[in-house]
């Protein structure tokens, strides 16, 4: 059974709190024990509070920049899981425009939305794939999931409305504590759904974005494990019409998404 939270990124959510239901043996966390102030926000309700201003502030965004560097875990022929490394580099432009170049193990390969097509390029392979793109990058993500098999561990990022894509079944929320990625003071947050479980380093305080996701389905299911590491976002990016475009490599020949992206497992978007 696929995972929703394998293809949406859980930064931007601000979930009712009446719509969340955390019972205390969750995972054996202290999800909704009673503070000594009744008063006082539940672990849950604080966690959801932090990671709220970091999923306003992308909802908001009509265009964005980031960097990110991320390791999936998957599963090879013999059973063994093996560790890809991916950097990425991505731009959007609210509502229909997405372009991303990925660099790392297996082929390197670029990805572009221009509001009507979604393009995928390999170079150095002389290949390229294309599907019809809907209008919007609401409608794009789970297009692309469904047609070419493509992870988008970040995807929630690039939805119009993050508050939405948070599921209303978590069973486990809380603020783990204070953190440092790269740098960045960080508050680091868990939580955990039927069949998933995520964490989040969200900061700095005055200005909170995503600087870490780390998800995992439980032991043995076969849908992957990442971690993502973001860095060098910019909310106010002067992008031209240009950057988007897929511009047909000399001498590249079309092929169809399946082959291109299950001929090596690795080949997955990381953005």
């Amino acid at each position: 059974m696929k995972t929703r939270l394998y293809y949406t990124f859980v930064v931007g959510t601000a979930i009712a709190m009446g719509n969340l239901r955390v019972p205390a043996h969750a995972h054996n966390q202290p999800a909704v024990v009673a503070a000594t102030d009744p008063k006082a926000p539940t672990p849950a309700q604080r966690a959801l509070a932090l990671l709220k201003p970091a999923a306003d502030r992308l909802s908001s965004a009509k265009a964005f920049t980031f960097k990110t560097h991320s390791i999936v875990a998957m599963a090879s022929p013999t059973g063994q899981t093996i560790n890809y490394s991916f950097n990425s580099e991505v731009a959007v432009q609210r509502p229909n425009k997405l372009v991303s170049k990925n660099r790392g193990d297996g082929p390197a390969f670029d990805l572009y939305y221009d509001g009507r097509t979604f393009s995928r390029v390999d170079e150095k392979l002389g290949l390229y794939a294309q599907i019809n793109a809907p209008a919007s990058l609401d409608e794009l993500i789970p297009l692309v999931r469904d047609k070419t098999g493509i992870y988008f561990p970040s995807a929630d990022m690039l939805y119009s409305d993050l508050c939405e894509k948070l599921p209303k079944d978590l069973t486990h929320a809380y603020w783990v504590g204070k953190s440092t990625v790269a740098g960045v003071g960080c508050d680091h947050l868990a939580f955990a759904a039927p069949g998933v479980e995520w964490q989040i380093w969200v900061g700095p305080k005055q200005a909170p974005l995503p600087r870490r996701l780390m998800a995992a389905q439980p032991s043995g299911a076969q849908q992957p494990r990442f971690m993502v590491t973001f860095s060098d976002w910019d909310l106010e990016p002067a992008l031209s019409a240009e950057r988007f475009e897929f511009k047909k490599p000399l001498g590249a020949k079309q092929t169809e998404f399946p082959a291109l992206v299950t001929g090596n497992r690795s080949s997955l978007l990381v953005a």
